[in-house]
């Protein structure tokens, strides 16, 4: 049996070519050194050449194998990675909590800066840590960095001085740089585009995970008697150790892409890559393209991206880092707080599994759940802003409903990934993207300010609501820039009179694809909305 076409795929219009390839990008005729060149480069192309030259088929029950595997072996390995990240870098929200900032001899203000710079490392070093994957194995790169890092969370409890916690987190940033990022420009490697909404919502979902894992882990360790390091200490000892082991196991298992999957035989493999190769934005390419870096600054989507990105990531750098203490501010106990904190990531879980799903089996309805998860996060940040201090429980249920904010944030992500073509353009869209990211998280921890408690922070809670409302408004343009172009394309196809069958133009979009041809010059792509 032919492998299926995708659930978005089948639905999109017949397209053609609106404008001329330019002659260095075109994969109509190329010839037999352009093909060695795409060979050296292109991940996975050989095999993809060589499924195409056998006509390689496949059964339904042959591909669902194939998935099961890749979801057993790679999945979990994203998941775990994803929330070891998130846990080590907030963990700062439990030190908190149990004596850290005291210990620490720092005031409010400084311990802000400890949440701030460690997006400042990461800012540092986004693009490179994008480069450095796209040039070497990306389970060696992510099992190093994994190592290196949980080396650095155990060092924290070392440093007590201001300046020698702020050099600690700006080298945690540094290290943790290539996660996010990474696990983003991976996922297309492994799944299709129907496939991708959930599998990207559930290892970024592990961010709510590592909340609840981090709440009882220091409920547990808050508890601990006659230790000889503090409390808030062993919180980091313990997930440094962790993670330093995990890096280990993820250096040696995790695979570079299908091509080097142990775990797949060599039809799979061929399987495997000709599968994903129907996303049209190709797999993974060594060479660094200058021109694809001009195309994605010249590109509106990298500019929407970014600004929903900084305006997403200031209230994050509010809740993430400092949720004890606003939900403590509403008059509960230390060890109350540590509990409560946790419905909001089991919320977060929900909403971004749930999304995902939904974006997978509905077509064109990414940018819908977008909508959604910005438009109830603004609901809830102005019921925090605007609703009676006295109500404790009404505002704790708003504050837990803010993390629906993760919603945007992950589908924005898998826009990304099916939408941008080219290896380079979409390594340097998601590297702008999180370097928005990081602007947005360095400003947020400083829009709390302590005089402001018996307030309940005003000032932090209406930055909230002006940021999510930002981050929607971002997203619908993207949405409507999307739309539009596909509606264009359309119509310049028909004036044109060059309407190709849509088998036809989907082989020639999957083909340029993995010829590493950006959306933008693939004039066979369509939008996924």
């Amino acid at each position: 049996m032919s492998p299926s076409i995708s659930q978005d795929e089948k639905h999109s219009p017949s397209a053609s070519p609106v404008s001329p390839t330019p002659p260095d990008l075109a994969y109509t005729h190329t010839t037999s050194s352009d093909h060695e060149s795409i060979s050296k480069n292109e991940v996975g192309y050989d095999l993809y050449k060589r499924a195409n030259e056998e006509g390689l088929e496949w059964s339904q029950e042959e591909e669902r194998s194939i998935l099961r595997r890749i979801d057993i072996w790679i999945l979990p390995v994203f998941c775990m990675t994803q929330g070891l990240a998130y846990l080590d870098k907030t963990a700062l929200n439990y030190g908190n909590l149990f004596g850290m900032k005291a210990d620490m001899h720092v005031n409010g203000s400084q311990f802000s800066w400890f949440a701030s710079a460690f997006y400042l490392g990461y800012l540092v070093a986004t693009e490179p840590a994008a480069w450095v994957l796209q040039r070497f194995h990306t389970g060696r790169v992510m099992g190093l960095m994994s190592f290196f890092w949980g080396i650095v969370v155990m060092s924290t409890p070392g440093c007590r001085s201001f300046a020698g916690a702020l050099v600690n987190r700006i080298i945690l940033g540094v290290l943790e740089a290539c996660v996010t990022p990474g696990l983003g420009l991976m996922t297309p490697f492994w799944w299709r585009l129907e496939e991708q909404p959930v599998r990207h919502m559930t290892w970024y979902c592990f961010n709510g995970v590592a909340g609840i894992v981090g709440g009882f882990l220091a409920y547990g360790l808050g508890h601990a008697t006659n230790s000889s390091v503090p409390n808030w200490a062993l919180i980091f000892l313990t997930l440094g150790a962790f993670t330093s082991l995990w890096g280990v196991y993820v250096f040696f298992m995790l695979p570079d892409s299908p091509v080097s999957a142990r775990f797949l035989t060599q039809r799979e493999r061929e399987i495997a890559v000709k599968r994903v190769a129907e996303n049209r934005t190709g797999t993974k390419n060594k060479s660094f393209k200058m021109y694809q870096v001009k195309q994605a600054f010249l590109d509106p989507k990298t500019y929407l991206l970014f600004c929903a990105s900084v305006a997403a990531q200031i209230p994050n750098g509010v809740t993430s880092n400092f949720s004890s203490i606003i939900i403590s501010q509403m008059g509960f106990t230390q060890f109350q707080t540590v509990l409560l904190d946790i419905p909001t990531s089991v919320l977060q879980i929900v909403s971004l599994v749930f999304s995902g799903w939904i974006a997978g089996r509905v077509k064109n309805s990414r940018a819908i759940m977008m909508f959604v998860g910005n438009a109830t996060c603004i609901i809830a940040a102005a019921c925090l802003t605007y609703g009676p201090k006295e109500d404790k429980w009404g505002r704790l249920v708003a504050f837990w409903f803010t993390s629906f904010a993760s919603v945007g944030f992950a589908l924005s992500m898998v826009m990304i990934s099916a939408n941008v073509g080219g290896f380079t353009k979409r390594q340097v869209t998601t590297a702008v993207t999180f370097i928005g990211y990081c602007i947005g998280n360095i400003a947020g921890p400083h829009v709390l300010i302590d005089s402001e408690k018996p307030l309940g922070y005003p000032t932090a809670t209406k930055a909230m609501m002006a940021g999510y409302t930002i981050k929607l408004g971002c997203h619908v343009f993207l949405g409507l820039y999307m739309w539009y172009d596909n509606k264009r394309r359309d119509r310049l196809a028909k004036e044109q009179g060059k309407i190709v069958s849509e088998e036809k133009r989907r082989q020639l979009a999957e083909e340029a694809g993995m010829n590493d041809v950006t959306e933008v010059d693939n004039v066979w792509f369509r939008y996924v909305l």
